[in-house]
């Protein structure tokens, strides 16, 4: 007799293991039981006298079963079919996980958590709960935006960080990301503005607070940034003689590692400690990231010498200056301020109202 199955055999693995097999439709099949089928024969659980003994059971009930019209039934795998669309409060909520997983900066992390608060906020006001990502349009991200804030400054801020935030989610979706297409007006920036009567205000400051003092001269002499570089220093990152600091890329906004020399007015102040410890908080841990932002608002208060656009950026920006008209060279300057470009350290300049060509210094015949 012809049967639409064939090949049934018993076997056995390298393991012990028992089962029978046999092909349908050019397809083999395994059975190491006989449940598939109403039986209860089983080789592979019995006392170990009964195995063969099972084993031919097994291989005969399922020969029966064939042989009356039994066939196995095929299970066909559904194929996954990816969603052609997400609910925007699904997508903030994946797109926010996943940025919190990646090695960013608490601060930008801090951003990101603000912003995602806010667009949740807006949905919840809005009542867009069942708003879809296809249907989130230029329109809507403009209402978000003005929902956000009537700060122009801090409407730029959120927008880069929406775009960012949602960026890999429309890119997934295959839908245009309407952040980029908004054009807000930016707004003047607001400079730092250099410090005339610096030794003054270094004398006024000495008096005020060390802490403060040191790291404004370290700001200043060795064009460090405040929060993100000078807070977080450590004794190692200084040679023996305290003559110079290295900066791995992983310190700096800049990203490459850098070596910046000490000059001796600040050297003088420099007593240095265990290795490990912040030169600040004298242990592992620098202080938290609004320390000096709050130690400078306070001496800001009862200056005598500060002007009204002069921040703690304004030491690192006056030293830039002096540099500059020290060496004439951008490309010095762009290496000690820790700057990515050149391109960067001239608008740098410019912004800071350093001297511009006047007729005198154009070519003559």
């Amino acid at each position: 007799m012809n049967y639409e199955f064939k090949n049934l055999k018993k076997f056995k693995l390298s393991n012990g293991r028992m089962g029978i097999s046999f092909f349908y439709n050019e397809k083999r099949f395994r059975y190491f039981n006989s449940s598939v089928i109403g039986e209860n024969f089983n080789p592979n659980t019995c006392e170990e006298s009964l195995k063969e003994k099972q084993h031919d059971l097994l291989y005969q009930s399922f020969f029966i079963k064939l042989e009356k019209g039994w066939r196995p039934i095929e299970e066909k795998k559904l194929r996954k079919i990816k969603p052609i669309d997400i609910k925007i409060i699904d997508a903030i909520n994946l797109c926010y996980k996943s940025k919190m997983n990646l090695e960013y900066s608490k601060s930008y992390k801090k951003d990101l958590t603000i912003s995602y608060k806010r667009l949740n906020d807006f949905i919840s006001n809005r009542k867009y709960q069942n708003l879809y990502l296809s249907d989130f349009n230029i329109n809507i991200a403009k209402d978000l935006i003005n929902f956000t804030s009537n700060s122009k400054r801090v409407q730029l801020n959120f927008k880069r960080n929406y775009s960012a935030m949602l960026s890999d989610i429309f890119k997934e979706y295959k839908f245009e990301n309407p952040f980029p297409l908004i054009k807000l007006v930016k707004t003047e920036e607001v400079l730092h503005k250099p410090i005339k009567e610096i030794k003054l205000v270094f004398n006024e400051l000495e008096k005020f607070n060390s802490n403060l003092h040191l790291c404004c001269l370290l700001a200043y002499g060795c064009l460090l940034r405040p929060h993100r570089e000078i807070r977080n220093l450590k004794w190692d990152d200084f040679n023996i003689d305290c003559t110079q600091i290295s900066l791995a890329g992983n310190r700096n906004k800049g990203k490459k590692n850098r070596i910046v020399p000490i000059p001796l007015f600040v050297q003088k102040y420099l007593i240095k400690g265990n290795s490990g410890d912040n030169i600040f908080s004298n242990n592992e841990y620098p202080f938290n990231e609004d320390y000096f932002k709050t130690l400078w608002s306070r001496y800001k208060k009862i200056s005598k010498l500060l002007e009204p656009d002069n921040t703690l950026y304004s030491f690192r920006h006056t030293g830039a200056i002096s540099v500059y008209e020290k060496t004439g060279s951008l490309n010095k300057l762009q290496q000690v301020m820790g700057h990515g470009n050149i391109s960067v350290s001239l608008t740098y300049l410019r912004g800071l109202g350093v001297k511009q060509l006047s007729i005198e210094d154009m070519p003559d015949l």
